[in-house]
Parts: structure tokens; C-alpha cells; sequence
């Protein structure tokens, strides 16, 4: 395996191979991510970690279309590094395995140490936030996410993480980046679907998942080869 690596390391063909399975398997823990919670939440009951500063914090409907965005960017990203020269095999591989990690770490911490964000949301119409339609939307956007899993934000942890591998990585990407991950990270607090806590505990996650795992696994891998 190391050998297809040493030879085909900075190949567009083998770099999107590559990408392919860590692609499916990602793609597959963010969608079992609602069954987690709420498997953790019938073991623990589900307490809150809101505080104060939420109650100063505004709602902003407006931001779900950045925060839509980092949902998936993290799961397709592969596809894009395979064709930019910097960005080897090696590199791909090593950021879907570590980014795969991180989503592992969350969902442990949502099986014994559930959380919810149930105090912060919405549900009740107030004319002065929004109007009738922003809040039919925002609750059909609560409806389709659930309340469990506030500490930390699997929204907030892989912005982060991405973050810091495009600075590191890919400098021109990262600026243009920064602004819509800046945006999707904060859409957390202000769409109400995490606390601040959440969000603090999101962003340690991210910087985790980067210079623990990814560097640690990198000079693991790039030793080898």
C-alpha cells in the first residue's frame, strides 16, 4: 500500500481514488449523526450547558445559507485537493482519516455526556425577531436536526479543522474559505442550535483534530513512505 503511495503519491487519478472511500465512509458517519445523539440521550438524561452570554447572543436567520455550507464542505473537500499539485495522496488521505477521528471523538462525547440546546431555540413566534415565514423555516430546520449533541458542535469542529489545513495547506483557498467557515461557525449560536459552550467546545475539537491527529498521523505516514 505504501509503495502505490511512494509512486503515485501526486497522480490527480490516484489522489481522487483515494479520496473515494474516505468520501463514503464520512459521508456515512455525518448521517447517523441524529441516531447518536439520541442513542445517548436514552442512556443520560440530556442536561444543558447555556449560560448567560446566550442570552445576549441574537438570532439571524439569514445566516442558514453560510451555515448550510459547512455541513458538507468538509465531506467533498477531497475531491478539490486531488487536483491542487501541493496536496499529496498522503495529505488527502491523513485529512479525511483525522477528520473521520474527530467525528468519532464528538460522538463519544454525545454517548456519555449528552447535551442540549433545547433552552436556546426558538419556538416561539415573536414578530420582533422575524417574521411568520423565517419561523416556519427555522422550525422545520429544528425538526429536521435535533436538540442532542450541543457539546461540541460537529458543525463548529470541522470548520476549524479545515481552517487550519488550508492555511497550512492551501493559502489561496484559505482566504477565500475563511469568510463562509467565519459564517457557518457562528450560524450555530445565532440559529439557536448550540450554546456558546458548544460552540467554545466545537472550535477546541477542531484545533484537536489538526494538530493532534493530523499532524501526528502525517509524520506517521510520511515516515513510512
Amino acid at each position: 500500500m505504501f509503495a502505490l503511495f511512494h509512486r503515485f503519491n501526486h497522480k490527480i487519478w490516484f489522489k481522487l481514488l483515494i479520496t473515494i472511500p474516505f468520501f463514503i465512509f464520512l459521508f456515512f458517519l455525518m448521517v447517523q449523526y441524529e441516531s447518536i445523539c439520541n442513542f445517548g440521550g436514552e442512556i443520560v438524561k440530556p442536561i444543558s450547558l447555556k449560560t448567560f452570554i446566550d442570552d445576549y447572543i441574537p438570532i439571524n436567520i439569514y445566516i442558514i445559507y453560510p451555515y448550510g455550507f459547512c455541513v458538507f464542505y468538509v465531506v467533498f473537500s477531497g475531491f478539490l485537493f486531488s487536483f491542487y499539485k501541493k496536496i499529496s495522496a498522503v495529505k488527502i488521505a491523513t485529512f479525511y482519516f483525522s477528520a473521520i477521528l474527530v467525528y468519532l471523538f464528538c460522538y463519544s462525547i454525545y454517548l456519555i455526556f449528552p447535551t442540549t440546546a433545547s433552552e436556546v431555540m426558538i419556538t416561539k413566534f415573536d414578530s420582533k425577531i422575524m417574521n411568520e415565514g423565517m419561523f416556519k423555516a427555522l422550525q422545520l430546520l429544528y425538526h429536521a436536526s435535533t436538540p442532542l449533541g450541543d457539546f461540541p458542535s460537529l458543525h463548529v469542529a470541522p470548520m476549524v479543522y479545515m481552517g487550519l489545513f488550508l492555511y497550512n495547506n492551501w493559502r489561496s483557498l484559505f482566504w477565500i474559505f475563511l469568510p463562509f467557515g467565519f459564517l457557518g461557525s457562528i450560524g450555530t449560536v445565532l440559529l439557536k442550535f448550540h450554546v456558546f459552550i458548544g460552540f467554545l467546545g466545537g472550535a477546541v475539537v477542531g484545533i484537536i483534530g489538526y494538530y493532534i491527529f493530523y499532524k501526528t498521523l502525517l509524520s506517521k505516514y510520511t515516515s513510512d513512505l
